[in-house]
């Protein structure tokens, strides 16, 4: 598993580990549990990698999407906490970085209720840098 893949992974699985914001799990590219208490956890996954156009020890880049699903809204400030946790410095050769581009939100029903669930998704950029 890619070093970028399993440090998201462990970030968001921190976070759900938080009792101010209870959050059922962790999936990589869909959710596949059909059991959830509540429909309110992360799913993510790579969106595209490209080559870095800059002349510094880059050569590729990769951009990852983080989705916040939560019933009724994703709680205020949660965003900012999921940016920062996985803005924070961790090993080498994980940096990850939020993208200029806009944090979308959508809407679905939970299931065949009435239940809104938000979906907030974040696009981050991990550099690939050269040995």
């Amino acid at each position: 598993m890619a070093n970028a893949i399993k440090r998201i992974r462990e970030t968001l699985e921190g976070l759900c580990a938080d009792t101010d914001v209870p959050m059922e799990g962790v999936w990589y590219g869909a959710c596949r549990a059909n059991n959830l208490k509540a429909w309110n956890y992360f799913v993510f996954n790579r969106r595209k990698t490209t080559k870095a156009s800059s002349t510094n020890r880059v050569d590729l880049q990769t951009l990852y999407e983080v989705h916040i699903i939560h019933e009724d809204a994703v709680p205020e400030g949660y965003v900012q906490k999921v940016i920062d946790a996985l803005q924070a410095q961790s090993e080498p050769g994980t940096k990850l970085k939020l993208t200029a581009d806009d944090i979308e939100y959508n809407y679905t029903f939970k299931g065949s209720t009435n239940m809104v669930v938000e979906v907030a998704t974040l696009t981050f950029l991990h550099p690939e840098k050269r040995s």
